[in-house]
């Protein structure tokens, strides 16, 4: 940088050519004085930066980007809370939505209805629902009183623990009309039981019970559930359906039947979304299906379906029950609309 500038030519003159007190160019005298003030004129002008203002564009810049960091990091949390949220509900098997109007038809067989086996040390059944008094479980009608027009036997009736323990292979059991929250469980032995209406969400599991005869002799609604055995004996349905039940019949040797209305008595009339998984050598179904149920019939060796007419979006599932039985005989009915009937290799 040069020391100082000749007043006359303005030519940048080096520290040693300004000692000599005279421009070397053009022979212009250098005073000490003019050498200072050409050295000031040459300085920047200092400033003071403590009063200075940035532009609002560039001092809201670093409020800017902290802000946008933020959101990209709410962004990030919320989606990774999601997404293992998520992944928890579906390990744990929960948060599933609801099913289709339509009766889709499954991947692989369906499940059985989960069974209420409790022990001797099981807990008693599942409380009421709020607002509903307490129904204790059905007790044993008395002897010689008629029901549906046949006089029941004597019974011996144990309850333990919520579960009602029935000793009468030769005798006829009622089960009175359940409705809500409340959970009845039947083991033991019994000739012919007797159900009646099941509403709410009532849940009868007789999966235990040995019976000779199983009659569904009441309404089934609501997101009531079924469990019923009859292992080479008779399952009827003599109520209407409807609502969003869920019945499993287990009846291998047996015969189910959804029985049709005669004189004086309403038949099994289903409009629902019922979800039935039935296993038997015979299932007659006597009247429509309507709705959108799904019926899933597994038959034994020498098996035998028919059914009278399938419509809406009902569906109709059949299979054998075992890969080496001959072909079951299928005796067709009507089917209209989306419904279907089909086999399910």
């Amino acid at each position: 940088m040069p020391a100082v500038l000749c007043p006359k030519c303005r030519w940048p003159l080096s520290r040693a050519e300004a000692r000599s007190g005279k421009c070397p160019f053009c022979a212009a005298p250098l005073g000490e004085a003019e050498a200072v003030r050409s050295r000031r004129r040459e300085l920047p002008a200092p400033v003071d930066e403590r009063g200075t203002r940035l532009p609002l564009s560039q001092s809201a810049r670093p409020i800017i980007r902290g802000a946008l960091i933020l959101l990209a990091l709410a962004a990030a949390g919320g989606g990774l809370y999601y997404g293992i949220s998520a992944g928890v509900t579906r390990y744990l098997g929960g948060g599933d939505p609801p099913p289709a109007e339509a009766a889709q038809e499954p991947e692989a067989w369906p499940a059985d209805l989960p069974a209420a086996t409790p022990s001797d040390n099981a807990a008693p059944p599942a409380a009421p629902a709020a607002g509903q008094p307490a129904k204790p479980p059905a007790a044993p009608a008395p002897a010689e009183e008629k029901v549906g027009g046949r006089p029941v036997l004597p019974q011996e009736i144990v309850i333990s623990h919520g579960v009602m323990r029935i000793d009468s292979p030769e005798g006829e059991y009622f089960v009175e009309p359940i409705s809500g929250a409340v959970q009845v469980i039947l083991r033991g032995k019994v000739k012919t039981l007797r159900i009646g209406s099941l509403g709410g969400e009532a849940f009868l599991d007789a999966g235990g019970l040995e019976a000779q005869k199983i009659v569904f002799a009441g309404a089934i609604g609501g997101q009531a559930k079924a469990r019923v055995s009859a292992a080479n004996g008779f399952v009827e349905f003599r109520g209407p359906v409807s609502g969003e039940p869920r019945v499993y019949v287990d009846a291998a040797g047996g015969k189910v039947t959804f029985v049709k209305p005669e004189a004086g008595r309403p038949g099994a009339e289903v409009n629902a979304r019922l979800h039935s998984v039935i296993k038997a050598k015979e299932v007659d179904i006597q009247v429509p299906i309507s709705g959108a149920s799904a019926l899933y019939v597994t038959l034994s060796a020498g098996g035998k379906l028919q059914f009278t007419e399938l419509n809406g979006r009902s569906l109709l599932l059949y299979r054998k029950a075992a890969a080496g039985d001959p072909s079951p005989v299928i005796g067709w009915g009507i089917v209209r609309d989306d419904s279907r009937c089909k086999e399910n290799k």
